[in-house]
């Protein structure tokens, strides 16, 4: 009678455990745009290329760079400890859907006349929860969507690793064109101090004229160390996504002309949801928490546990003894006080909490795009005019410069020309 009770009720269990209190998952609904505003009819068009973004700067120094940075960076291997602790709760989580199975035994003595008396006594245990409404099936997603979560989350700081990485290091190339420009204009301009200083020995210009000069040399130097020190703490901060001390690191030495541009190559904004890892990470904790509720709403059901003990006792020199037992128990909530209710209004709340996060996340990515794309095609208008502004400087510092040298022009036209044309070198580069 008891077999077929047993039987019976594993029979019940294994029919009842398909079932789920999860909510059926569905993604956030959104407005999703059909192409970028600032580059019509190229999102719907252009894929992004296949080769890594900063590859296509064409530079062996940055490929090893950032090669090293991934291999390297603290915060990455960070991301990893962090993966491998979700994978261990995750395996903690699922625990619960196998059985667990124990084994035990003692040994005693008896001291008593007229004859000591031993045994021993070895058994198991076997129990099982049935998982009648899904709550641990639900707990164990929860954990594995957590755990997806965690490896998104690692590859979206791969790319702020790598855009860090590339960034630094274009800075540090702009910033040694930008010092050699600096150099160029302080030597020019202490040669320009020279030779008004002669003149002034001369009799031929006033004092004035040779403090401006002064000033304006002094200018050039100030403007000189600041951007040594740019660089210098640029080259520091790149020291340390490559997770190295920035004393044993040596800063490049390129020209930022040595990069080749790299092609806009964009990703249509129907696949950004997929092609994001910030925005994967963002879903993934969705899923969870929606995996959380299941898991809430189970709660308020009975669990049903089986069991199965057996144990074998016997005393030195006498027979043995062995007994199995099998056990069946069902637990029923009927009152918590509210503590059910509560915690299934909590992550209820959390699911939508995460839901509007996500719709944030999205379109914060679509605007990050966006600006991306209005700065790009600011920047690439006023390049063209920088060039022709240094172009037309340079002209006018040559005539300014002759005419000063043969006294047809005086001082504060050359002086005006001189700070013109360094403003524009170093606009220039700024803006490349």
């Amino acid at each position: 009678m008891r077999k077929r009770l047993l039987n019976s009720a594993v029979i019940l269990s294994l029919a009842l455990s398909a079932c789920s209190l999860a909510p059926s998952y569905q993604r956030p609904q959104m407005a999703l745009p059909a192409g970028w505003s600032n580059v019509p009819g190229v999102g719907s068009a252009q894929q992004s290329g296949a080769a890594p973004f900063w590859q296509e700067f064409g530079s062996a120094d940055l490929n090893r760079l950032v090669d090293n940075a991934l291999a390297q960076n603290l915060d990455l291997e960070a991301a990893l400890h962090r993966i491998e602790q979700a994978r261990a709760q995750a395996k903690v989580a699922a625990a619960p859907l196998y059985p667990t199975i124990n084994a035990s035994g003692s040994a005693s003595q008896t001291f008593q006349d007229p004859k000591d008396t031993q045994s021993v006594r070895g058994g198991g245990s076997i129990s099982y929860e049935v998982d009648l409404w899904g709550k641990n099936r639900n707990t164990a997603k929860s954990a594995d969507y957590r755990v997806d979560a965690s490896q998104f989350e690692r590859e979206a700081l791969r790319l702020v690793v790598t855009s860090d990485a590339t960034n630094f290091y274009s800075q540090i190339l702009s910033l040694n064109d930008r010092v050699q420009i600096a150099e160029l204009n302080l030597k020019n301009a202490e040669e320009i101090l020279r030779i008004t200083e002669a003149r002034f020995s001369q009799g031929s210009v006033s004092g004035l004229e040779v403090s401006q000069q002064r000033v304006a040399v002094n200018n050039l130097r100030t403007a000189l160390a600041s951007l040594i020190e740019q660089r210098s703490t640029t080259a520091n901060a790149l020291a340390i996504l490559l997770g190295v001390a920035p004393q044993i690191f040596t800063a490049p030495t390129a020209e930022l002309a040595s990069l080749s541009v790299p092609q806009v190559n964009l990703t249509p904004p129907a696949r950004l949801l997929a092609a994001r890892p910030d925005l994967q990470s963002a879903e993934a904790g969705l899923l969870a928490a929606n995996a959380d509720i299941g898991v809430a709403r189970a709660a308020f059901f009975p669990s049903l546990t089986l069991g199965l003990d057996s144990a074998i006792s016997a005393g030195f020199g006498g027979p043995a003894a062995a007994a199995t037992q099998i056990t069946s128990s069902l637990l029923a909530p009927i009152f918590s006080g509210g503590k059910l209710t509560g915690n299934l209004e909590n992550v209820t709340a959390r699911e939508k909490e995460l839901a509007a996060q996500y719709q944030k996340t999205v379109l914060t990515a679509f605007q990050e795009v966006e600006d991306a794309l209005a700065a790009l095609k600011s920047s690439n208008d006023r390049a063209v005019l920088a060039r022709a502004t240094v172009a037309e400087s340079q002209n006018a510092y040559d005539i300014a410069k002759a005419r000063f040298d043969a006294g047809a022009v005086d001082y504060l036209n050359l002086l005006d020309t001189q700070r013109s044309l360094y403003q524009a070198q170093d606009s220039q580069i700024v803006i490349n």
